[in-house]
């Protein structure tokens, strides 16, 4: 589903909808999967099951188009339909040329995520257009107080790593939950996610701190059952909530 008129691109980037969609955030590729005997498209198909609201493919160190091919066979595996309402969103990680392929061809991708280091984020906005969501990675105060005057191109931000973890070997320390809340409220009014080696267990110190939502990797590509695993991470999080 290409996303074309002004009032699809109004709601596709609706801030409350964006919020809601960060609940449950998986990111995975080849290498968080295959390792574990799985394929990324069984991976999506049990994460889907499970109650998944939000997806990232982040595919390293693959090129751009073995990133376009893996984006095109996850999309067909999602139901037709809005992003936050129909199906998860859907982002590739860092690739703003595959983002803006795969939008070109009429796939259900519905931006980027991208890093401190990637494309200054005014010229991915730029790129992809004004239809088009964008995350970014934050893990300090200053990075979240650089990103909130861009509310108007940054639609959300990922906030760690709140915990060590193994998924990233360039990862620095665990923000640990009283500096992910300085984050988050740095970063105010972008909606956000915790990543970074969380699990169920942090969904009442992230809600506490304001989170929106919790983003893993580890946590359901290697658990012994996807979907009962992103249950268990969705479950935690709207009983946090509520």
């Amino acid at each position: 589903m290409k996303v074309s008129s002004s009032r699809a691109a109004t709601d596709i980037r609706d801030r409350e909808r964006i919020r809601a969609a960060l609940s449950t955030y998986l990111v995975l590729g080849p290498q968080d999967v295959e390792p574990q005997g799985r394929t990324v498209l069984d991976t999506v198909r049990a994460a889907l099951d499970g109650g998944v609201t939000f997806l990232q493919l982040r595919a390293k160190p693959a090129d751009a188009g073995e990133v376009l091919s893996l984006a095109r066979r996850i999309s067909s595996l999602l139901p037709y339909g809005e992003p936050g309402i129909d199906r998860p969103y859907f982002v590739i990680d860092d690739r703003v040329d595959v983002a803006w392929a795969a939008r070109a061809e009429g796939l259900p991708v519905d931006g980027v995520h991208v890093g401190q280091s990637d494309l200054p984020v005014r010229h991915v906005r730029a790129l992809l257009g004004d239809d088009a969501v964008i995350g970014l990675s934050t893990g300090t105060v200053e990075e979240a107080a650089a990103a909130a005057p861009l509310a108007d191109i940054i639609d959300y931000v990922g906030i760690g790593p709140l915990h060590d973890t193994v998924s990233k070997s360039d990862a620095p320390d665990g923000l640990g939950t009283e500096r992910f809340a300085a984050v988050v409220q740095a970063a105010q009014p972008l909606p956000n996610c915790a990543i970074g080696g969380v699990t169920p267990d942090d969904a009442r110190a992230v809600a506490h701190g304001h989170g929106d939502g919790l983003c893993v990797i580890s946590y359901i590509c290697r658990s012994a059952d996807v979907t009962e695993a992103t249950r268990q991470l969705r479950s935690a999080w709207l009983s946090a909530r509520a």
